[in-house]
């Protein structure tokens, strides 16, 4: 009897641990867009108002290596090599057309997996970007692109943010 019930325990452990899959996926990021929120803040130096935007896109990484620590940083820095690229389109007439700012809104992520191990991750980033209203035409209608890019050079699919009016008040 004790053979048959230890049979039965170790089948059903080996059952159940044979259904497990380990989690893969591609080792080019993919991303996926998961909201746009805006908060109106007072700015520390000038006293006026701005429009603080906080985009936030889930993403998936086969080798996990996403981000940048700040040696890694600061070498893409000096070379513009940013590893968070946004694109912005202003709507004008009913129509989105791109807009180059004259200080780039892309910029750098901080490492996401920090035991040095390679392998799956997946979660959101959130990304800030600030809008002075003083600088900022009134209900100014934005959209933005977003791409990212690992350490090895593998860049993401694009997504793409809903539409968003600035400078409302």
């Amino acid at each position: 009897m004790k053979k048959v019930s230890a049979f039965i325990i170790f089948g059903t452990i080996f059952s159940l641990v044979g259904c497990y899959k380990e989690t893969t996926f591609d080792n080019k990021p993919a991303i996926e867009f998961k909201d746009l929120r805006k908060e109106i803040r007072i700015d520390q130096f000038t006293g006026s108002k701005k429009d603080s935007l906080i985009l936030t896109i889930k993403f998936q990484d086969g080798d996990g290596d996403l981000g940048l620590n700040e040696k890694e940083k600061a070498t893409a820095e000096a070379k513009s090599d940013y590893n968070y690229m946004i694109r912005l389109f202003r709507k004008k007439k009913g129509v989105f057309q791109e807009f180059i700012p004259a200080v780039p809104y892309s910029g750098f992520f901080p490492r996401l997996k920090t035991d040095g191990k390679t392998g799956p991750i997946e979660g959101t980033i959130d990304y800030s970007v600030d809008f002075p209203h003083p600088f900022t035409p009134v209900k100014d209608s934005l959209k933005f692109q977003v791409t990212i890019k690992d350490r090895a050079g593998n860049v993401s699919n694009t997504v793409e943010s809903k539409l968003i009016v600035l400078h409302e008040f």
